[in-house]
């Protein structure tokens, strides 16, 4: 998932700090998040979706 939230960030422009003030997820967090070393809740996708203007479907990963 965090590929597909990095590819959407890039696609629409947004900095990285502009994503973790817009979405109220810590620079530090967003960082673990986007790092693999921490996972999204549904309220962190959310929200990034929300910002990035994307479904959330687009950052979640696809069924096997």
């Amino acid at each position: 998932m965090a590929s597909a939230v990095e590819a959407a960030r890039l696609h629409a422009g947004v900095s990285f700090i502009e994503l973790s003030e817009q979405t109220g997820i810590a620079p530090a967090a967003l960082a673990d998040l986007l790092e693999e070393r921490a996972d999204f809740t549904m309220e962190d996708v959310a929200g990034i979706a929300a910002v990035l203007e994307v479904p959330v479907t687009r950052l979640l990963p696809c069924a096997p």
